[in-house]
């Protein structure tokens, strides 16, 4: 694999994680907003959700950073061994 593509692959990971965490709390912050209207609750932890929050706000978008942050590494790992 080039160089390009491995900082590609790396800034595209640490992109992805960041937006994950970004849009995790700007969601919540929605909710909360919406539900009690002065916006005085709090951020629930990942592992506290469940349903459908568990689902779309952590296990996908947790499935797909994960994903790139595996094929970053085994590229790493294919360069060395080359």
């Amino acid at each position: 694999m080039r160089l390009f593509a491995r900082v590609f692959l790396f800034l595209l990971a640490v992109a992805c994680t960041g937006l994950w965490a970004f849009g995790y709390v700007y969601l919540h912050a929605m909710a909360c907003a919406f539900v009690t209207g002065s916006g005085g609750c709090s951020v629930d932890m990942p592992w506290e959700q469940s349903g459908e929050d568990l689902i779309y706000l952590v296990l996908i978008p947790g499935a797909i950073v994960l994903g790139l942050w595996v094929l970053f590494f085994l590229s790493m790992r294919r360069r060395g061994s080359e």
